[in-house]
């Protein structure tokens, strides 16, 4: 019904605009008659309709396409959120804790105090280096360890398969990458099975798959906290608050 108002108010209103230059044309003519100059004026005009059309189509094009695609972005910023609330966090808290090698997250204390700058460096030396990741974990602690990941993966499957899926994901290769990664590793340790009795060189292959993950993981945790700084800053105080790298961190709100 709305749609059927909207048509006939614009067919009235191209009435409309079409009776008023008829009027206008005919006065200038009753007045000054001028039909041959009314008439070329017109035919000068009418040749530039085609151009003019042509110009305005590429033009919109292309401001809607832009849009579009801000649009498509902005969604998929806000879903990283959900992204975290639901696995990131415990994924980022389970591998942090086993992680021998702590020098390329030491800085990620401290980004309460980061400025654009500050998180724009640090994503630079994210994706040129990754993260240097070593399970230190002894073989009879394995076990516990790699069933707790798998857990986390198992509860979280249908909603990773719903992230992989939503073909807004194809705007950005980084956080596709990652779901891959982990749907990856959620693979490796389920055709396991059992891991009781994990050898060396298999217990070392995880890990490889493990910091493929945490590397990417971390890059769009740093690329979300300049997001909500940026767009959203009421909402980077619990981010800050439950930051899985800083020992301290307390959800509570003691200031």
């Amino acid at each position: 019904m709305r749609e059927n108002n909207d048509r006939s108010w614009k067919i009235r209103f191209a009435i409309i605009m079409f009776a008023l230059a008829i009027i206008i044309f005919l006065a200038r003519y009753l007045i000054f008659g001028d039909g041959e100059e009314i008439i070329a004026y017109l035919w000068k005009h009418i040749g530039f309709i085609p151009i003019d059309i042509l110009i305005v189509g590429f033009l919109l094009e292309g401001i809607m396409g832009k849009k579009e695609h801000e649009a498509i972005l902005e969604k998929i910023d806000m879903l990283m959120g959900t992204f975290f609330s639901e696995l990131g966090y415990d994924l980022i808290s389970e591998f942090s804790k086993v992680n021998k090698n702590k020098i390329n997250t030491e800085s990620l204390k401290d980004i309460r105090n980061w400025d654009e700058k500050d998180y724009d460096n640090k994503m630079k030396e994210l994706k040129e280096n990754g993260i240097d990741f070593k399970a230190d974990i002894p073989p009879e602690e394995r076990e516990e360890f790699l069933n707790n990941i798998h857990s986390i993966l198992v509860e979280k499957r249908e909603f990773l398969i719903n992230l992989i899926n939503n073909p807004n994901l194809l705007e950005k290769d980084e956080f596709s990458s990652l779901l891959l990664a982990i749907m990856h590793l959620d693979e490796e340790l389920t055709r396991r099975g059992e891991f009781s009795d994990i050898k060396d060189a298999d217990f070392n292959h995880l890990n490889g798959d493990i910091k493929r993950v945490y590397s990417k993981l971390v890059y769009e945790w740093v690329y979300y906290l300049k997001y909500l700084k940026k767009y959203y800053p009421y909402m980077i105080s619990l981010a800050i608050r439950t930051n899985p790298f800083d020992t301290d961190a307390d959800v509570h709100v003691n200031e």
